[in-house]
């Protein structure tokens, strides 16, 4: 059987599609380039902002004229099921539950659930052949010895020579109740990997040449919280591990990259996070505090102040200089007033963080904000989008619209 897969949407979907691929290889299945020719379509949507969710929802409108099956993956049905439902009836797995893909095809010798996680997002963008997709990701994965020789001759030494990032995918779903975020309904709760597993995925990254880590996970800072653990409790061990590893005087030097963690976890986990945060092994941090004024923190539901969250990461500051801090803001949240705006402005001055990525607000459906009133028009939200990017410029913080 033929299977054509598109790719669309975050780095932890991404992360989803490599093993999707490995998956149907592994299961005799053909990828195909060309949708024409396959007899099923795998289609891995986003619907974090409008730009996506139109995408993803233009996509399956021109790939659904073929005569293949199509499997809809990701997370636009569960964040826009009305717009999903009112235009297609085509069957999804979402990323909560993506192991039940193995019940969408016959033939099944191998579950989903037993492939290895990908830790490397290989150089094809939505779809490749058999030969160029294990040979880009056969570095960082051995499902047996068999398996190995079969595709060892197509890996080249190109990602050895220049491997890129080795992702650490911790933990998937969410704890969080933001009141603008509709992707808790399509990841679910918090399942997180026992620390040891995650250690030894940072080891294998090592032994395979990588230096850069992004830690992350749809709710990275919740990690451990199902499993009686915490964050602080891994990155602990990781830090352990790449200091234990640099005194084998190596060439190795492990950089750690912490990746969207929500400002609950760092107010919470402050006095751990800054004991280990002193680690020179830690080189940036993503943490979106979308933003400044405490009346809009409320209503998004963001459980902790300005203040709480701008000590914390002046803390950190002090504990280790040279550390890269990002964030996000939302301009136009409902009710947000231009002062309410200007206070965000201002306390990224005040924290001085080193880039900011800058989203207009896009209501989501079954959302607490999507029935707060009064809206913010849209021609006013595009206004603070510029306002922000100027004011950025002028303090020399880095700016961006996407954080693809």
């Amino acid at each position: 059987m033929k299977v054509y897969i598109e790719s669309f949407g975050c780095t932890r979907r991404k992360l989803d599609v490599t093993k999707f691929h490995r998956y149907f290889i592994l299961n005799g299945f053909t990828i195909v380039k060309d949708p024409k020719k396959a007899d099923y379509i795998v289609v891995t949507t986003c619907a974090f902002k409008k730009e996506e969710e139109e995408h993803s929802l233009s996509r399956l409108d021109q790939l659904g004229h073929n005569r293949a099956q199509m499997l809809v993956y990701g997370c636009l049905p569960d964040i826009a099921p009305n717009k999903y439902l009112e235009r297609f009836n085509y069957d999804y797995v979402s990323p909560r539950n993506v192991d039940e893909i193995d019940s969408r095809f016959s033939g099944i010798r191998y579950k989903f659930s037993e492939i290895k996680e990908s830790n490397v997002i290989p150089g094809f963008i939505n779809h490749s052949q058999w030969k160029d997709a294990v040979g880009k990701f056969v570095t960082d994965f051995e499902f047996s010895k068999q398996f190995f020789k079969r595709v060892a001759t197509y890996a080249g030494n190109k990602l050895r020579k220049n491997p890129g990032n080795f992702y650490l995918f911790t933990s998937r779903g969410c704890l969080g109740s933001c009141s603008y975020c509709a992707i808790k309904y399509a990841i679910g709760r918090v399942r997180s990997k026992p620390v040891e597993n995650v250690v030894m995925e940072f080891r294998e990254g090592i032994l395979n040449g990588y230096n850069n880590f992004i830690i992350l996970g749809d709710d990275v800072g919740a990690y451990g919280q199902d499993i009686s653990g915490s964050f602080p409790e891994l990155l602990s061990a990781l830090v352990n591990e790449a200091d234990r590893v640099a005194g084998y005087g190596n060439h190795c030097r492990p950089s750690l990259h912490i990746e969207e963690i929500h400002p609950n976890w760092v107010v919470m986990f402050r006095d751990q996070l800054l004991d280990i945060l002193m680690s020179d092994k830690i080189k940036s941090i993503l943490c979106p505090v979308q933003s400044g004024n405490d009346r809009i923190l409320a209503l998004m539901k963001r459980s902790h102040t300005a203040e709480e969250i701008f000590q914390a990461l002046s803390m950190i500051r002090e504990v280790n200089p040279k550390i890269r801090l990002t964030s996000q803001i939302i301009a136009g949240f409902p009710t947000e007033t231009e002062n309410d705006f200007d206070d965000t402005l201002q306390f990224l001055k005040t924290a001085r963080f080193d880039e900011v990525i800058v989203f207009p607000y896009d209501a989501k459906e079954n959302t607490e904000a999507f029935k707060l009133d009064p809206k913010v028009p849209e021609k006013t939200i595009s206004q603070r989008v510029d306002k922000a990017m100027k004011f950025l410029a002028k303090e020399r913080i880095a700016a961006y619209l996407s954080c693809q």
